[in-house]
């Protein structure tokens, strides 16, 4: 009973809004930190939902590296199949 009257008087999470750079190198989140850590500073956002933010940030960033890195192993493959 208490878990249900908890459920009820605790707030779920809300929806944000935040301004954040375009993220095209894994570079740019740092950018995107800035902005995020201004958004805490400024009371626009908590800074539980600055962590959630940041763990956004860090997997997209890490899937930028991860791209690039596949672009690049390709393209050394196929220097090293074309020069054989």
């Amino acid at each position: 009973m208490l878990k249900f009257f908890l459920s009820r008087m605790v707030p779920g999470e809300r929806v944000i809004t935040i301004d954040l750079p375009k993220m095209e190198t894994a570079d740019d989140a740092v950018d995107a930190l800035a902005a995020i850590m201004a958004a805490v500073c400024a009371g626009e956002i908590t800074p539980r939902e600055a962590g959630n933010l940041t763990a956004l940030v860090n997997s997209y960033a890490r899937a930028i590296d991860i791209a690039d890195l596949v672009k690049r192993m390709d393209a050394l493959e196929a220097r090293i199949n074309g020069s054989e």
